[in-house]
C-alpha cells in the first residue's frame, strides 16, 4: 500500500517469498497464512498491528469464542460481529476474525484488497473486550503462550515445550506425566493427521507406529484399533486438531 492502513479496513497479506525481509517471517513461516486477508487494528509509525482472517474457525478457536465475525450490514448485530461501515463493500463469503495472535508488519509490505470491506470504527472496542476476556479466562495461554512455574505442573496438564530460536515454530505441546521440581518427565502430543500410520496422505513419510499410540479426546470412546483414549477433564477445552 502507498499510504497509511485505516485501522478497521481489511487488507491482503501477500506472499510471503515477495517480502523476504519482513519483520512477519519473525512471528509466522507457514505458507498457509499468508496470500490472505487481514484486518488492520492500528498503526504506529510504519508498523501496522492486524488479525488474520478466515473462513472457517478451527474448531478449537470456535469453541472457545476467541474469533469474531464479520458483519454483513451496518446494523450492530451484538457483541459476537463487527458490523460494517456505511459505504463499505461485504466480503465475497462468510468470514471470521481469528484472535489467537495479533501480528505485526511494516505496512508498506501490505496489499490492498480487491474489495474495499471496512468496519465500522465504532465497533473496534468488541476486539479489544474479547481478548481482555480471553486473557481473563486464561484459556488464552493454549495459544498464546504465557510464562508458568513449572513447580505448579501436575501429571496430566498439557504446556508449551520451547522450540530453538532458528526453529520454524515457537514449540509443540507434551504432556506431564511426572513432575519432580525442577524437573520433568514428558510425552509429546501430535496432531493425528501428520502421522502416516494415521493418515495415507500426510506430508511427513515416517511417524510414531499406531501401537505406540493413544488418542486424546474429550469425550469417551473407543480409540483407534481397539485402544482406550486420554480423556480430557470436562473442564479443558479440547486439543486445537485432533492428536
Amino acid at each position: 500500500v502507498q499510504q497509511t492502513p485505516v485501522p478497521g479496513k481489511v487488507y491482503y497479506m501477500p506472499n510471503g517469498r515477495h517480502i523476504p525481509y519482513s519483520i512477519i517471517h519473525q512471528q509466522k513461516q507457514q505458507e498457509g497464512f499468508f496470500k490472505h486477508p487481514v484486518l488492520v487494528v492500528g498503526v504506529h509509525s510504519h508498523i501496522a498491528y492486524f488479525y488474520g482472517l478466515t473462513k472457517v474457525p478451527p474448531y478449537a478457536i470456535r469453541e472457545l469464542k476467541m474469533c469474531l465475525q464479520i458483519g454483513t450490514s451496518t446494523v450492530d448485530a451484538g457483541t459476537e460481529v463487527l458490523k460494517l461501515a456505511y459505504g463499505s463493500a461485504l466480503m465475497h463469503s462468510e468470514t471470521w476474525l481469528n484472535l489467537e495472535q495479533r501480528f505485526y508488519i511494516e505496512w508498506e509490505n501490505l496489499h490492498d484488497w480487491d474489495l474495499n470491506v471496512r468496519v465500522d470504527p465504532n465497533d473496534l472496542w468488541k476486539i479489544w473486550k474479547r481478548v481482555q476476556e480471553l486473557e481473563a479466562s486464561q484459556n488464552r495461554f493454549i495459544y498464546k503462550p504465557l510464562p508458568r512455574d513449572i513447580n505448579l505442573f501436575q501429571p496430566g496438564i498439557v504446556v508449551l515445550l520451547l522450540n530453538g530460536p532458528n526453529a520454524s515454530t515457537l514449540g509443540a505441546p507434551v504432556l506431564i506425566i511426572e513432575s519432580i521440581y525442577p524437573r520433568f518427565r514428558f510425552l509429546r502430543v501430535k496432531q493425528t493427521d501428520e502421522n502416516i500410520h494415521f493418515n495415507l496422505n500426510a506430508k511427513r513419510k515416517n511417524g510414531v507406529d499406531r501401537a505406540r499410540c493413544l488418542q486424546i479426546s474429550k469425550y469417551p470412546r473407543m480409540g483407534h484399533d481397539g485402544t482406550p483414549v486420554m480423556l480430557l477433564e470436562p473442564e479443558s477445552p479440547d486439543m486445537r486438531e485432533p492428536s
